[in-house]
C-alpha cells in the first residue's frame, strides 16, 4: 500500500510504541496500515509526529476500532493510578 488520494491518516501521535501497537491492530484485523515513517527506529534526536493511514473504504471501522482501544488503555490507565492512591 502507499500513500495517495485513496488514503486517509486516521491517527496521529508522538508515541512510536503506541503507533507500533496501533498500527499492529489495524493490520491483524485485515485492514492495510501505512505508517509517516518506518516504526522500526528512529533516529536518535529525530522527533515529529507519526500517522497512520487506511485506505478510505476502511476510515469508519478504523477510527472506531482506535478510538476502542484508546478508550481501553484509558481505563486502564485510569485504574492504575488510582489503585496507587
Amino acid at each position: 500500500m502507499k500513500r495517495d488520494e485513496e488514503t486517509v491518516r486516521v491517527w496521529v501521535g508522538l508515541d512510536l510504541l503506541r503507533a507500533q501497537m496501533l498500527r499492529q491492530m489495524l493490520e491483524e484485523t485485515g485492514m492495510a496500515c501505512l505508517a509517516d515513517r518506518d516504526l522500526g527506529m528512529i533516529p536518535a534526536g529525530e522527533f515529529g509526529e507519526i500517522g497512520l493511514w487506511v485506505n478510505k473504504k476502511d476510515e469508519s471501522q478504523a477510527r472506531t476500532l482506535l478510538q476502542e482501544l484508546e478508550d481501553q488503555m484509558q481505563a486502564a490507565l485510569d485504574r492504575e493510578i488510582s489503585e496507587e492512591e
